[in-house]
């Protein structure tokens, strides 16, 4: 490895010694690091503020809470709030359509009632009718056939039963 040499002002060089006794590892490491960590990181030490790195984390970390409760405030909480809306509408809803289903139900059994108790009554009225028209053959039968020597009466009572 060919070695280089820098030129630096002497309280600089003093510092490097200092940071490298710190760190533990020799001043010429310690740059070559420094010149990688650069690099990588894309900070540029000219332009660096002579802040401490927690304390910008920290002012970052308020700066990120504080997006977030402006985000919670301004779509989370509404959204939650429609969300909940909804769901109280859609239970209404249902209920509503619940309601009027049970009562379409009890009107469809009501109109089916109805309506097996007319065609019952029909039905009575017209077997009435029915037994009328026997009674009816069965009289002329007598009336034709006085002695039933044509078998008449009973042909028709084996055709009505």
């Amino acid at each position: 490895m060919k070695k280089k040499s820098i030129l630096i002002k002497e309280f600089h060089h003093k510092e490097l010694v200092k940071i490298s006794k710190v760190f533990g590892v020799p001043y010429s490491d310690l740059v070559q690091s420094m010149i990688l960590y650069f690099k990588k990181t894309g900070i540029n030490p000219v332009e660096a503020i002579n802040e401490n790195p927690a304390t910008m984390v920290k002012a970052l970390d308020k700066r990120i809470v504080s997006f977030l409760k402006v985000q919670e405030r301004d779509i989370l909480k509404p959204l939650r709030s429609e969300s909940y809306q909804y769901s109280n509408e859609q239970k209404k809803q249902f209920q509503d359509l619940s309601k009027w289903i049970k009562e379409v139900i009890i009107k469809l059994n009501n109109y089916e009632k109805n309506r097996t108790e007319i065609v019952t009554s029909k039905l009575d009225k017209i077997e009435k009718k029915l037994k009328h028209q026997q009674e009816a053959f069965i009289l002329m039968a007598n009336l034709i056939d006085t002695k039933n020597k044509s078998g008449i009466k009973g042909a028709l009572k084996s055709i009505f039963e």
